[in-house]
């Protein structure tokens, strides 16, 4: 008969009955980034798996946005909120617990507030991947990083900094733009037209890597022979130019995953304890876009 009469639910009448949408939001900063498509992906796989819908919305990576979009959920009663924000800084987890809604956060740790966070050591992961690069022979390297403003961007250009102190070495330039590839392609360009080339080049995500790597190909410098290039995160493969990155992977899926777990134990009362923090282990995986140094015979490598 439901099929036949083509009957839907009045779930707002059932949500009265119960004080639930059985509706959670994911709210990301950039829907650009391959990192965010994986979050909606999983985190919807893993609200579905429990019962409920995903709503979500990303914020152009303005903290204006952030804060507005978070509002209009609210108050379309969303019974939490996954997010993956644009800083850590707290207002807006402020606000969203000020109203008493559950809410779990992706990729950022959260000093100023007591929510539960999923994320992975940005800072370690940097110092790996700048290892990796001495170890091959490279003694000189730049970093393109994120924004100051953004935690990861400042975590990874620390990273970068504390191998190169370790290895005695100093950072041959350190620049700072957008995430985003128009920003790769703009400090790469100062990068190599500066008097003083790196042999190879940490990028902070993958899309400053892809505007790296198209700068490199425009001024016709060849990757790795003459500069290697390493990321943090998948890039699209439409979008990567041969060859493919070597990068820092962070575990997108179990991160959304896990987020979203640890939400709907708040949103179910099973769990209403002080706010969890889990970091997950990244892996490095090694592909064509790092080489030695062309002169790294003459000066003997650094792996030993």
């Amino acid at each position: 008969m439901i099929a036949e009469l083509r009957y839907v639910p009045n779930m707002l009448g059932q949500s009265l009955r119960t004080n639930r949408t059985m509706v959670i939001a994911l709210v990301v900063s950039d829907i650009n980034n391959p990192f965010a498509i994986q979050q909606i992906r999983s985190v919807g796989e893993a609200a579905r798996e429990r019962g409920y819908t995903v709503v979500f919305t990303h914020t152009e990576a303005s903290e204006k946005n952030e804060l507005d979009q978070l509002r209009t959920l609210i108050e379309h009663r969303v019974d939490g909120v996954v997010l993956s924000p644009v800083t850590n800084r707290p207002d807006s987890v402020d606000f969203v617990m000020g109203q008493n809604v559950p809410i779990s956060v992706i990729g950022y740790p959260m000093p100023y507030n007591d929510v539960d966070v999923v994320r992975s050591d940005s800072r370690t992961a940097a110092e790996e991947l700048t290892r990796y690069l001495i170890g091959l022979g490279h003694e000189r390297l730049a970093m393109l990083s994120g924004p100051r403003e953004i935690v990861t961007a400042r975590e990874r250009t620390q990273g970068f900094a504390a191998a190169l102190a370790a290895a005695e070495l100093e950072p041959v330039s350190l620049h700072h733009a957008p995430y985003t590839a128009d920003g790769g392609y703009r400090m790469m360009q100062a990068v190599l037209q500066a008097d003083t080339r790196p042999t190879a080049v940490v990028t902070a995500n993958n899309l400053i890597a892809v505007g790296a790597a198209r700068a490199s190909r425009d001024l016709g410098v060849k990757v790795p022979n003459e500069l290697s290039i390493v990321t943090f995160d998948d890039a699209p493969s439409d979008a990567v130019l041969d060859p493919y990155f070597t990068g820092i992977l962070q575990p997108t899926a179990e991160m959304a995953e896990t987020a979203t777990r640890l939400l709907l134990e708040r949103v179910s009362g099973d769990y209403s304890g002080e706010g969890r923090e889990i970091v997950l282990p990244t892996r490095l995986e090694v592909h064509a876009s790092t080489a030695p140094p062309a002169d790294a015979g003459k000066r003997g490598d650094r792996t030993s």
